[in-house]
């Protein structure tokens, strides 16, 4: 039988996974080193290994927080004007999220990071094939994960946007939670890419479990990683490296598949927008759109 942990902890979804060990004493140690909130799990496995999660204490309410002009203003000020724009709209999506999706939904897991926003834009190849363009967009803003939550709902989002800034009249094909469509194609893509980027800040933690004969981590939504099944031995700034191309890689393959979907072969081959053509768009051009149509 596989033995299975929990990236985060079941109780408390805002810590996670940090040192793991077969020694009482040495995660004991651990946890008196540790400047975090923490707590233990024991897995009674033949041979048990032991688990320390750091967290935050408080979850915030996304329905607590007020996303006015004075708090993003406050936020986004030193931002270069496309980080500002990119930041502006993503925080509208973000309201629109919590506006119609469920409130358990949206606890807010970290802090706001603008400055991420702009990190993102600055990894994107703009000009290159659309499909590259848009792909990289959304990986990006996954991957630099900058809101406190629905960074992947959003991320998709900037990605029909970015193709919206070259051909206005494209029409998205049903990406809504609430969609057989969603079940079909959009939440292996989305599973695919937390298991990615979960790989990708944790070689090493996971490759302490693997020794210590755990087959399987188990992230919040039930997701699970057989850790068998990537490369784990690798230095961590390596597996940064790595694991963001093959991020990058597969949102690409989400970004072609949408095109054809959305039975627009004629797309595939036409050249993205540069950055400017983007933001643009992005401040032009949706000005009347209600985002909470889109989740």
């Amino acid at each position: 039988m596989a033995q299975l942990v929990f990236y985060h902890h079941p109780q408390a979804e805002n810590f996670s996974l940090k040192f793991s060990s077969a020694s009482v004493a040495e995660i004991l140690s651990q946890r008196e080193q540790s400047d975090e909130s923490t707590k233990l799990i024991g897995y009674p496995f033949e041979t048990p290994v032991y688990v320390l999660y750091e967290g935050e204490s408080e979850i915030e309410s996304a329905q607590e927080v007020d996303f006015d002009q004075e708090w993003l203003s406050d936020r986004i000020r030193d931002l270069p004007r496309a980080g500002q724009v990119v930041a502006f709209r993503l925080v509208e999506l973000l309201e629109a999220a919590v506006d119609v999706r469920d409130e358990d939904e949206f606890r807010l897991y970290k802090e706001f990071e603008p400055q991420k926003i702009q990190q993102a834009l600055d990894h994107v190849s703009w000009g290159a094939p659309l499909s590259t363009v848009a792909g990289e967009v959304m990986s990006n803003l996954i991957l630099r994960h900058s809101l406190p939550n629905a960074n992947h709902r959003t991320g998709i989002a900037m990605l029909q946007f970015c193709i919206e800034s070259v051909e206005p009249d494209f029409e998205m094909p049903r990406t809504h939670v609430d969609d057989d469509t969603w079940r079909e194609w959009v939440d292996p893509y989305i599973v695919g890419s937390k298991r990615l980027i979960t790989v990708r800040r944790n070689n090493l933690r996971f490759k302490q479990l693997e020794e210590l004969d755990v087959d399987l981590v188990e992230r919040k939504d039930g997701i699970q990683i057989r850790l068998a099944q990537f490369e784990l031995d690798m230095h961590w700034r390596e597996a940064l490296s790595e694991y963001a191309e093959q991020h990058e890689s597969h949102c690409t393959d989400f970004a072609q598949s949408v095109l054809e979907r959305a039975e627009r072969d004629d797309l595939l081959d036409r050249q993205g927008p540069t950055k400017q053509e983007f933001i643009t768009y992005l401040e032009d051009g949706l000005v009347e759109r209600d985002f909470r149509e889109m989740f």
